[in-house]
């Protein structure tokens, strides 16, 4: 008798689980998954002005069409340069959306662009990103874990006008800071002694 009611127990969650995943991925697909842009955050110089890596952020739009709450959970993400593979990232952060609104989440990361430069012989022209949007429904005080991830690829040219004016940046740092140092250098010269002219008699 037990054994039969334990069976018909475990049926009933299991079936409730089953039900609460379809729920799940009926709301979630009803969101809009966006790439929303990215943002030059910086560089890192090897020597001079010559670039090392970029720090990039990227940005994820995320709009919850339902009634009910949802979340970003995690994401994971692949990072190439004209299709060839730079690296692999994963983005721990919760991120809650409340219904009829929108979040946008940036992704924070750095690109070894100089091996790459290397590795092609010329200037990249594109970003590639392939993403795993690992999304939960939110109901009340529960949160249904589901192993839902929404697939995000987005191909944007690489922002070199964003690049070109922090290396432009740079360049006038280097040179701000070489004429702050021969100015330094010349305060302390021996001052100049001027020849005596003899006096015709």
């Amino acid at each position: 008798m037990f054994p039969i009611l334990g069976l018909s127990a475990l049926l009933a969650i299991s079936c409730a689980t089953v039900q609460q995943n379809i729920d799940a991925r009926t709301f979630l697909a009803k969101c809009r998954y966006e790439y929303a842009g990215v943002r030059v955050s910086g560089l890192q110089f090897s020597t001079g002005t010559a670039i090392d890596s970029i720090d990039l952020e990227l940005k994820v739009k995320i709009t919850n069409t339902t009634d009910r709450d949802v979340a970003l959970d995690h994401a994971d993400l692949s990072f190439a340069l004209d299709n060839n593979p730079v690296l692999e990232l994963a983005h721990r952060n919760f991120v809650r959306v409340v219904p009829k609104a929108s979040a946008t989440e940036a992704v924070a990361t750095g690109v070894p662009f100089a091996g790459i430069l290397k590795t092609l012989g010329h200037r990249p022209k594109t970003i590639n990103i392939k993403a795993k949007l690992w999304v939960t429904l939110l109901v009340g005080k529960d949160t249904w874990k589901t192993p839902i991830a929404i697939p995000l690829a987005v191909d944007f040219p690489i922002p070199y006008d964003q690049i070109d004016a922090l290396v432009a940046q740079k360049a006038k740092q280097l040179a701000n800071d070489a004429a702050a140092k021969a100015a330094a250098a010349a305060k302390h010269l021996p001052p100049i002694q001027l020849p005596t002219v003899p006096k015709l008699p």
